[in-house]
């Protein structure tokens, strides 16, 4: 067997309380997860654990053969690839957007050294090829939520990832371009050697074809994990958000009513 893309072992995390109580869970190349769960349950600190943010207070995180504690995380980090809003605490409202987009190749933020041109041209076309041109000289701090986000996804592509860890990459996105950017999703998981996809997201809509697993937490507990088809149901969506739900497909997309 191929050694795991990701990989956590009775993760536990605590932040004054037990946020994550033995999360145990493996991402296989060739499989896209999604991850669910109400607000609380542990998705972005289990995120902020595997990218290096935070540090666990036991278990163990292996992505590819590194370890975490083992190996220089800086190094592993330019294999991850990260869109997620926690970065926007980090950032500086002073940032050149180019320099954020720039600062994904080496995984690092607020960069002191200017980037050398052909990263900065790299740059460049991303912020093109996402419609944001015009932000070609702009700030950091004065954007909207949403050029964040495509700013964001633009920093994400800039690395030679092995996994590519999505936070909740439609918050902020008006409904065109959330669906524009569900498109470019579905469209690089479908190329050959295309990394592993990890998504969270609180909205069943924005599972695409190209998810093939399914992760749920509720408490900081893993709910149910596996092949998106057995574990994706009304059942378990019902018990990780409290609230009779009705999961419903159309086609190839999902939708989510009260039961």
């Amino acid at each position: 067997m191929s050694n795991p893309v990701l990989e956590v072992t009775d993760l536990t995390f605590r932040r004054g309380r037990p946020i994550l109580k033995g999360i145990t869970w493996r991402v296989d190349p060739d499989q896209h997860w999604c991850i669910l769960g109400p607000n609380g349950c542990g998705k972005t600190s289990l995120i902020n654990l595997i990218t290096g943010y935070d540090s666990a207070t036991s278990g163990t995180l292996q992505i590819d053969e590194s370890v975490f504690g083992d190996d220089d995380w800086r190094e592993v980090r330019r294999r991850v690839g990260l869109v997620t809003n926690t970065l926007t605490t980090y950032l500086e409202s002073g940032e050149p957007v180019i320099d954020v987009i720039a600062s994904g190749r080496e995984a690092k933020l607020n960069l002191i050294e200017d980037p050398l041109p052909a990263v900065r041209r790299q740059a460049a076309q991303l912020l093109k090829q996402v419609g944001c041109d015009y932000l070609r000289h702009a700030l950091w701090g004065p954007l909207s939520q949403g050029e964040k986000q495509k700013v964001l996804i633009c920093r994400a592509l800039m690395a030679r990832f092995e996994v590519l860890i999505l936070d909740e990459p439609c918050a902020g996105l008006d409904p065109v371009a959330r669906e524009h950017f569900l498109q470019w999703m579905q469209s690089l998981a479908s190329q050959p050697h295309s990394p592993s996809l990890v998504m969270v997201t609180h909205h069943v809509e924005e599972i695409l074809p190209c998810i093939t697993h399914v992760l749920m937490l509720r408490d900081g507990l893993v709910h149910a994990a596996g092949e998106k088809g057995v574990t994706l149901n009304s059942a378990n969506l019902s018990a990780i958000y409290g609230s009779p739900v009705k999961l419903s497909r159309h086609s190839e997309r999902y939708s989510l009513r009260l039961g």
